[in-house]
């Protein structure tokens, strides 16, 4: 069996990208199957929803050595099933910036820096002459749209936008599709907002050191920091002090505005992430102009003693 899967608590790009795959492999007699690990998000459940029953199984762990895997929208083992034997994924579709596809020594990758990992599936099956079934497109185009925050992002390339385009020709969305679902994963407040927090939660070890990025994209995003800044710094102050990372910021994105509001919560975490960020100080709030996205913060860190 070849299992299509991403990081654990994956996102919509993730799911989609899975699902299209294991499609495109089982339509050419190679039996696959769309799994995750973890906990799917607001967004991705709500389009399930919507949509209907879908071929997506929850798996932990349970791999026999006959079985393969496919990674998509992730490259580092560090963040996918820790079951998952490296040297049994044969394939890699990711877009991120800072990868480890060297740590796969039997993967075939794929790695482009583009807004979605959807794009680069949406690319491979059209080369391969596949298109999605209909459910799946729609989450390929949904995918697309969150991944680039409606091509409102820095990352947002032609290519994303072309692929878009392909899919959404021949689905039949409803016109308030997209704020439907950008709603979908706003429903944040203090009853649960530390839950999302760990959720959405982004570690990676940069220069022997383990740094981490508590990402939520939400509408009316000033409002929702300005009632729950002492639980952001809380959970913050609480990931540092645990051990879980040597360094943590809080960055939320308003999907609809477009802007960030950064937060750190000690000194360290303040020099490191502001340097990143060519930010005088990141402090206890700052708000950007543009939308900078995770996965373009983490490139920019350096831990490596001058």
């Amino acid at each position: 069996m070849i299992y299509c899967t991403s990081y654990t608590n994956p996102d919509l790009d993730g799911i989609s990208c899975s699902l299209a795959y294991a499609e495109y492999l089982n339509s050419n007699g190679k039996p696959a199957k769309a799994v995750y690990f973890g906990e799917l998000d607001l967004e991705t459940k709500y389009l399930m929803d919507m949509l209907g029953k879908l071929p997506l199984e929850k798996k932990e762990g349970e791999y026999s050595d006959s079985d393969c895997v496919v990674l998509v929208d992730i490259a580092d083992p560090s963040a996918i099933d820790p079951a998952i034997k490296p040297d049994k994924v044969i394939e890699i579709f990711d877009h991120h910036h800072l990868t480890f596809e060297d740590k796969f020594p039997n993967a075939v990758s794929k790695i482009e820096k583009i807004g979605a990992c959807a794009t680069l599936i949406v690319e491979n099956l059209k080369m391969n002459y596949f298109e999605a079934s209909e459910k799946v497109g729609t989450l390929l185009y949904a995918a697309i749209i969150s991944g680039t925050i409606n091509f409102k992002n820095k990352v947002t390339t032609e290519r994303d936008i072309r692929a878009a385009k392909l899919l959404s020709e021949r689905l039949k969305l409803p016109t308030d599709f997209i704020k439907k679902m950008f709603d979908s994963k706003s429903q944040i407040d203090e009853t649960n907002i530390t839950w999302f927090l760990d959720q959405y939660f982004g570690k990676k070890e940069i220069g022997g050191k383990k740094v981490g990025i508590a990402q939520i994209e939400i509408t009316n995003l000033e409002k929702l920091v300005s009632r729950n800044k002492n639980l952001i710094t809380k959970f913050l102050k609480e990931t540092t002090a645990s051990g879980r990372v040597d360094y943590v910021l809080f960055t939320g994105i308003d999907i609809f505005e477009g802007f960030n509001v950064f937060i750190t919560a000690d000194k360290q975490s303040d020099e490191i992430f502001s340097k990143a960020l060519r930010i005088e100080k990141i402090g206890d709030y700052y708000k950007t102009k543009e939308i900078i996205m995770r996965k373009e913060i983490w490139p920019k860190i350096n831990l490596t003693p001058a």
